[in-house]
């Protein structure tokens, strides 16, 4: 008798209720398309990446950047040269208005990714090492075309040949690209 009862409940709870709608504001896709180049002590890059919007206020770059021409020693900063890399950043948007035609954003953003670094101390022979990054994007947008700035420092632990240790070392990173939104 008991089940009955139950069941005839969850049937009329069922049978009487309505459909959830959420009615919020929906954000349109914000995609964009970003290619650049990059400075780092030793060695210039050229990058590139695609970075998403999850919601209204995160988002995710993924992206590499790669150093087309030879390293040169790094000046009193230890040997170690940021030469070529993948990375996923995601991170977090400062929320403000942009009610102008300009656009802009600034993203907090910290990630990982795999990175070949050059030994200055062993004819820049390359290895390839776990990294963690964060920074920071500034980006200006006019319709659909921006310009994006970057600053980076990336951490990582690569081995020393000449000193035979692991080698904690921080590298900075700075870049402008061109982007595009869709």
């Amino acid at each position: 008798m008991y089940v009955v009862r139950s069941l005839a409940a969850a049937v009329l709870c069922l049978g009487l209720s309505t459909p959830a709608n959420a009615n919020g504001l929906p954000s349109g896709a914000q995609n964009r398309l970003h290619v650049g180049g990059a400075w780092t002590p030793g060695s210039m890059q050229v990058q590139g990446g695609f970075d998403s919007r999850l919601t209204q206020s995160i988002s995710v770059d993924v992206g590499g950047f790669f150093a087309p021409g030879a390293p040169t020693a790094p000046s009193g900063s230890g040997p170690w040269v940021l030469r070529h890399g993948l990375v996923v950043d995601p991170g977090i948007r400062i929320p403000h208005r942009n009610k102008s035609e300009l656009k802009w954003d600034l993203i907090v953003r910290a990630g990982f990714g795999p990175v070949w670094v050059a030994d200055a101390d062993s004819r820049f022979d390359l290895q390839i090492n776990p990294a963690l990054n964060a920074g920071a994007d500034l980006m200006f947008r006019y319709h659909n075309i921006g310009l994006r700035f970057e600053g980076r420092m990336w951490y990582m632990k690569p081995f020393s040949k000449y000193d035979q240790m692991e080698m904690a070392t921080v590298r900075p990173q700075i870049g402008a690209s061109v982007l595009y939104q869709f």
